[in-house]
C-alpha cells in the first residue's frame, strides 16, 4: 500500500465573500478560489523570477547591410558574393554570381496644402454636375454609371 503524502494546510479565512490564503513562502493573506490547496503571491513569483532569470534588455535592430526584403527574394548575391535562396546561403555558389543590384523605389510626390484642396473644390464640382445628370437620367445604365462616378468622387473629398 503506498502511503499518502501529506498535504499542509494553510490558514485561511474569508473577508468580505472572498476567500484569502497565507503565501506558503512570506505568509501574505492573498485572494484564492475556495478549492485552492496552496498559493504564492505575486510579490514573492515576481521575485523569483528575478533572481532566475535576470532582464537583459533587448539592444534593438542591428542593420545587416542587406536591403529590406532581401530573405524573401528568390535569389540575392550580396556584395561580398555569397548567394541566398529565399533567405538560405548557398555556399557552393559563393563568387560566381554577380551582386544583386536594388532599384530604389521611385518616390511619389507630396501634394500641397493648397493643391488638396483645389482637388477637392474641383470634386465636390464635379458631383454638383453629376448630381444634377442624374435628376435627368432615365436609363438605369446611366444612373449606375453616373452614382459610381459619384462614390469615386467622394472618396476623394475625404
Amino acid at each position: 500500500m503506498k502511503a499518502k503524502k501529506e498535504q499542509i494546510e494553510y490558514y485561511t479565512e474569508v473577508i468580505n465573500g472572498v476567500v484569502n490564503m497565507e503565501c506558503k513562502v512570506c505568509g501574505v493573506m492573498a485572494p484564492v478560489s475556495p478549492s485552492t490547496t496552496a498559493t504564492t503571491c505575486y510579490e514573492c513569483v515576481r521575485e523569483s523570477y528575478n533572481k532566475d532569470f535576470p532582464f537583459e534588455p533587448s539592444v534593438g535592430y542591428k542593420p545587416t547591410g542587406r536591403p529590406r526584403g532581401w530573405a524573401f527574394m528568390k535569389e540575392y548575391v550580396d556584395k561580398d558574393g555569397n548567394v541566398f535562396h529565399k533567405g538560405k546561403e548557398q555556399p557552393g555558389l559563393k563568387g560566381k554570381l554577380k551582386p544583386t543590384v536594388i532599384k530604389p523605389k521611385p518616390q511619389k510626390l507630396k501634394l500641397t496644402r493648397i493643391q488638396k484642396q483645389r482637388m477637392k473644390a474641383d470634386a465636390y464640382a464635379k458631383i454638383h454636375q453629376l448630381k444634377k445628370k442624374l435628376g435627368k437620367a432615365k436609363f438605369k445604365k446611366d444612373i449606375r454609371k453616373i452614382t459610381s462616378e459619384i462614390k469615386k468622387l467622394q472618396k476623394i473629398v475625404k
